[in-house]
């Protein structure tokens, strides 16, 4: 019983995340579940035999056996940076954040023979933008986090010895807050927030894994998209009597009403296959296709409100075109045992950016990037080890001339210049 509250405080510890960037497949896509298989460039599907199996792939959770308990506790820590130079040559910093990202797994067989399962916790989508509000993205966005906490409740079942189905039922809460800058021409801008919430919205993964004899193995998961829905208010503050005249507009400096806006995160589907020539070395290469498609326009519902004049203020703008497309994404790892106690890992990954030229914004000034990671594990016992990782991820720049913007009489054309460090670390129990 302790071993089990135990593992419970610190999946509990996990849930409360609050911070998260963008540092996965394209767009706001997370993936910093494990600091062993992000070591191999989180090239993990085919392998999936750490409880990190949850989140990669949960057919493999029937290669944890023995009738024990198998936990995991650890964080990700992303540093991000980006630079912005306007066609006259001057620079902008975005300002600099650190984001903190911790996971959490729990799998046991419960004394089963064929049947094994666990549970997860962790946040595998965000975004975390921060742009001063007197610089050039003033009036399209200057504070941008989209905060995610997900869980996971996954199952398997060893069909024989070489096949093993998993699935899970994923849970999402999602927390939205956005800012800029409210233009009110002869006078000092306003301010625009929304705060939006999606108190938990569901989908579901399949997998399978198939372990054709010890050297080689093959991993696929689909994952379902998942529907959100996010009610919330949108406030506004410091209207005057410039231009249109906000301030007689909605009667008040101050306004607020609700708002309700509907978001569809992506399905997708992973291959993946493993090559172990012996007991030290592992190869991994994973391949994903993540149907961005799903995001064609960014609109919100103000319910509450009737006044013509005020509707047509709130919806300048409204919706926003997205129009994303399909994105690819590649993973290759290795690993070397070098003794029963020290493993060394290394990897590559390459996310395709599925956001088009056109509708580029610095919310998420994402961009096709390449990225190496290098990793190492350590066994204290042969029932405690600890894994360590580090990720340098390089976005292509990207020249950006569209007219977002346009209507508040801004520009963001452009270069954009971004980079990543992601620190990683992961405790590894089985009690």
């Amino acid at each position: 019983m302790r071993k089990i509250i135990f593992v419970w405080l610190c999946l509990f510890a996990v849930l409360p995340a609050r911070s998260a960037f963008s540092a996965g497949s394209g767009a706001y896509r997370l993936e910093v579940p494990d600091a062993g298989a992000m070591g191999m460039g989180a090239a993990f599907v085919a392998q999936a035999d750490t409880p990190s199996a949850v989140y990669y792939n949960p057919a493999g959770l029937t290669q944890l056996k023995d009738s024990r308990f198998y936990a995991t506790v650890g964080t990700a820590v992303i540093q991000p940076f980006c630079t912005y130079t306007d066609n006259a040559g001057n620079e902008t910093q975005r300002r600099k954040q650190i984001f903190n990202v911790p996971h959490g797994f729990f799998v046991s067989d419960f004394g089963l023979e064929r049947f094994s399962f666990g549970v997860g916790a962790t946040s595998f989508w965000g975004l975390g933008t921060y742009w001063a509000q007197d610089s050039f993205s003033k009036y399209v966005a200057t504070k941008s986090d989209v905060i995610t906490q997900d869980g996971m409740f996954s199952g398997a079942y060893k069909i024989n010895d070489h096949l093993s189905i998993g699935a899970s039922a994923d849970i999402v809460k999602s927390l939205a807050n956005k800012k800029k800058k409210l233009l009110q021409l002869g006078g000092p801008d306003g301010d625009f927030q929304l705060k939006g919430k999606d108190n938990g919205s569901w989908g579901y993964r399949l997998s399978a894994l198939y372990k054709l004899n010890e050297k080689h193995s093959f991993g696929l998961i689909y994952r379902s998209p998942v529907d959100l829905k996010y009610k919330g208010k949108v406030y506004l503050n410091d209207l005057n009597a410039a231009g249109l005249n906000y301030l007689a507009i909605f009667g008040a400096p101050s306004y607020e009403t609700d708002v309700t806006s509907d978001s569809k995160l992506p399905q997708s589907f992973v291959v993946g296959y493993c090559f172990k020539p012996d007991d030290r070395w592992r190869f991994e290469f994973d391949m994903e296709w993540m149907d961005w498609s799903s995001v064609q326009e960014e609109k919100l519902n103000y319910p509450s409100e009737a006044n013509p004049f005020r509707l047509m203020v709130l919806n300048t703008g409204n919706p926003v075109p997205r129009d994303w497309h399909g994105a690819f994404s590649y993973a290759l790892g290795t690993q070397y045992k070098v003794n029963d106690r020290w493993k060394l890992r290394a990897g590559y990954f390459f996310h395709q950016t599925p956001i088009p030229q056109a509708n580029f914004d610095t919310a998420l000034p994402d961009s096709t990037s390449n990225s190496v990671t290098v990793g190492t594990g350590f066994s204290f016992t042969k029932n405690i080890s600890i894994d360590f990782a580090y990720a340098a991820m390089f976005y292509n720049s990207r020249d950006i001339d569209n007219d977002v913007g346009a209507g508040s009489g801004a520009s963001i054309d452009g270069k954009y210049e971004s980079f990543n460090n992601i620190y990683m670390v992961t405790l590894n129990f089985k009690l």
